[in-house]
């Protein structure tokens, strides 16, 4: 018995209807050639309104509680994030392997600056099972001892606000998840209008083989209502995020 033979038989138990059919998520772009090419054509579109959609991707982030800079050109960023981190009063990070930020060079940004910095990799380098747990355990406790996780990001939304992370070697989720402050590096020309397109390019990345994971959606800093209906920051995540849009 399968999963949608399962819950109808509850369904039926309970004496509710059966729930419809799920449409394949393949059928909503036709063959993958095709949703090849309207991958291509989205690609192509997004970089040719590049700016527009970053002004719109500007105003969403900041109704979203995210605190957006903009950076001219790549070797502008470190200017923007020392001066981040010297008004966040940063003292340690840890960042991930994307490789906007070794453009950028943070790594001797953030010296220069006095911030400590170490690259989130998870991978065990010891041959002996029970170091690798504890070298691996000890690079995620270090992901909630320090003062921020910089990253870099796979897309970002322009209708929402929506930073799109997707993790694997170099690129932990924790480093944008575990840290109270998160400031991620991205290029205007990673700016899609809408989770429309996002979803077409998850689809093609996947159904080619390219992409094995999951991926992280952060819009703005955490927030909970449960208590009393009142917005808390925080809670579950970073209290302040940082955006620093180049181009």
């Amino acid at each position: 018995m399968d999963r949608s033979e399962f819950i109808g038989m509850v369904s039926a138990s309970l004496g509710r209807p059966a729930a419809p059919k799920k449409v394949s998520f393949d059928s909503r772009y036709g063959e993958l050639a095709d949703a090849t090419d309207l991958a291509d054509a989205v690609r192509a579109e997004a970089r040719r309104n590049s700016a527009e959609l970053a002004d719109e991707a500007a105003s969403a982030l900041t109704e979203a509680g995210w605190q957006v800079h903009r950076a001219t050109t790549v070797e502008d960023v470190g200017d923007v994030l020392t001066r981040v981190c010297a008004e966040s009063d940063i003292a340690n990070a840890v960042r991930t392997d994307h490789s906007i930020l070794e453009s950028a060079n943070v790594d001797a940004v953030l010296s220069r600056a006095g911030v400590k910095c170490d690259v989130t990799r998870l991978q065990a380098t010891a041959s002996d099972e029970a170091e690798r747990r504890d070298q691996i355990e000890s690079a995620k406790q270090r992901m909630f001892e320090v003062d921020a996780g910089i990253t870099g990001g796979d897309y970002l939304i322009a209708e929402t606000g929506t930073l799109v992370v997707h993790p694997g070697s170099g690129v932990a989720r924790l480093a944008s998840l575990a840290p109270p402050i998160h400031i991620a590096v991205v290029h205007t020309n990673q700016v899609l209008p809408s989770l429309d397109e996002l979803f077409l390019l998850e689809h093609v990345e996947i159904a080619t083989g390219n992409r094995a994971s999951g991926m992280n959606l952060i819009s703005g800093p955490s927030r909970t209502g449960d208590i009393e209906a009142q917005i808390v920051y925080g809670i579950h995540g970073p209290i302040e995020t940082h955006i620093i849009l180049v181009g």
